[in-house]
């Protein structure tokens, strides 16, 4: 089993980092022709509310931003209205490219196991680009099995389609 993260809730003062964090990924992901990520199209002040709800939790390293992630319950915007499964939704896991070969991405992973098995809930669910091998991939290493292929909410735009994967925890 990997090392804990050392992840620790976010606060709304957290929120221009996390941001900036994502703009940062989505261009290296435009340059290199992946279609996940628009810069811009997730402002800081969602992510500020998102994180005074308690959503958003961050790992930083000598005060630098080294990686985020998002857990929610409920995600009606992927998974459809009337889908009331009660999982661990993973969203937004993101390590900083200086970071890269680490492991943290793995690690992270464990966190959100950790906690969503800490809320007494068993079920660990996410989304990637349903164009993007390279994650689809890693996903199923980690143990996450793909559902089905649905389209993109549309208040996002770096793709068509994504994959939902869930897993289930001990």
């Amino acid at each position: 089993m990997p090392e804990p993260a050392p992840m620790i809730v976010a606060t709304p003062d957290d929120a221009e980092d996390i941001a900036h964090l994502r703009n940062r990924l989505a261009q290296w992901m435009v340059d290199n022709g992946i279609g996940q990520w628009v810069p811009g199209e997730y402002p800081s002040t969602l992510v500020a509310e998102e994180a005074a709800r308690g959503e958003w939790f961050v790992w930083r390293e000598a005060d630098m931003l080294a990686a985020a992630v998002r857990i929610v319950w409920r995600d009606p915007d992927f998974w459809g209205a009337d889908d009331d499964t009660e999982a661990g939704y993973i969203h937004g896991l993101m390590v900083a490219p200086e970071q890269r070969g680490r492991d943290l991405g793995t690690r992270i992973i464990q966190f959100c196991a950790d906690y969503t098995l800490a809320n007494g809930v068993t079920l660990q669910r996410l989304d990637t680009a349903a164009d993007n091998a390279v994650l689809r991939k890693y996903y199923t290493a980690q143990g996450f099995t793909e559902l089905r292929e649905t389209r993109l909410p549309p208040q996002f735009h770096g793709t068509t389609h994504v994959v939902l994967m869930e897993k289930m925890l001990a």
